[in-house]
């Protein structure tokens, strides 16, 4: 899964991205150096699981794909199955090219078979 992560991320424009369960556990994370891995990782997990409860609570399954935006860059969140593939990018990047690419990641990402948490 590593070398999977550190395909997508060498991407331009990409930071970094992790591989994230539903219940919140980090299952593998490849963030460059400017990334504090423990803050990223923290908020993709509360990201996940609250979204997951919100959707929950109204009778709604997971979600399959969620985009956040701030002033200083965008996470977009991308179901693999059992778990979401979560991706640190600059702002403004071509969205296209890197839409693709994390969809194309997600999918070998949920071929990779059963996830386990270490």
């Amino acid at each position: 899964m590593q070398s999977v992560l550190e395909d997508l991320n060498e991407l331009i424009g990409i930071s970094g991205s992790l591989v994230v369960s539903r219940d919140g556990m980090v299952i593998s994370s490849r963030l460059s150096g400017s990334l504090d891995q423990d803050r990223v990782a923290a908020m993709a997990s509360n990201v996940v699981l609250r979204t997951g409860r919100a959707l929950a609570d109204r009778g709604l399954g997971p979600f399959s794909r969620l985009s956040l935006t701030s002033s200083d860059g965008e996470m977009v969140f991308e179901a693999t199955g059992e778990a979401y593939l979560v991706v640190v990018m600059d702002r403004g990047i071509d969205l296209g090219q890197a839409e693709l690419e994390i969809r194309s990641t997600a999918r070998r990402i949920g071929a990779l078979g059963e996830i386990h948490i270490a």
